[in-house]
């Protein structure tokens, strides 16, 4: 998947890629691969081209290795950040602007249309929306004219 993202990046935007991939292989230990174009010119690629280039990605490797096994995992405050959503003069929820945000606050976002919609459709201020229930039968809660075909309801906190 990797060498096809880097050739489909080359081919098409002719972007010379080099990457390093990595994940956690047990306690203490990071399996890492490394995946680059091909030049086309039939040199030899970037990271065999000389020593210091050689070195260069064994020092990546050690680098990033470090980093995944010793950087503090950062809370992300976007999961606790609280989002208003503001209503129209008839108390229906107005789309906040999406753009920009990360996917936590996306989803933040998302979840407080809805409950402010369904607090207003059940002329409850305090209603909560059935998320159980509208992710197993979405149409009895939405205009099925407004579901993307395809598309699968889930849980935004998810």
């Amino acid at each position: 998947m990797a060498r096809d993202l880097i050739q489909t990046l080359h081919r098409t935007m002719g972007a010379h890629v080099l990457m390093f991939i990595s994940h956690e292989a047990g306690e203490g230990q990071v399996k890492m691969a490394v995946f680059e174009t091909a030049p086309v010119d039939g040199k030899k690629p970037f990271t065999a081209s000389s020593e210091a280039s050689k070195d260069w990605i064994l020092n990546g490797e050690t680098i990033l290795t470090d980093y995944l096994l010793t950087a503090p995992v950062e809370e992300d405050s976007a999961e606790k950040q609280e989002v208003e959503i503001s209503l129209d003069e008839d108390g229906n929820p107005e789309l906040p602007t999406w753009g920009g945000q990360k996917l936590k606050v996306q989803q933040n976002l998302a979840r407080a249309v809805l409950q402010a919609a369904y607090a207003k459709f059940m002329k409850k201020p305090k209603a909560k929306v059935p998320w159980g229930l509208l992710i197993e039968s979405p149409t009895e809660y939405l205009d099925s004219e407004s579901i993307p075909e395809g598309f699968t309801m889930k849980d935004p906190s998810k």
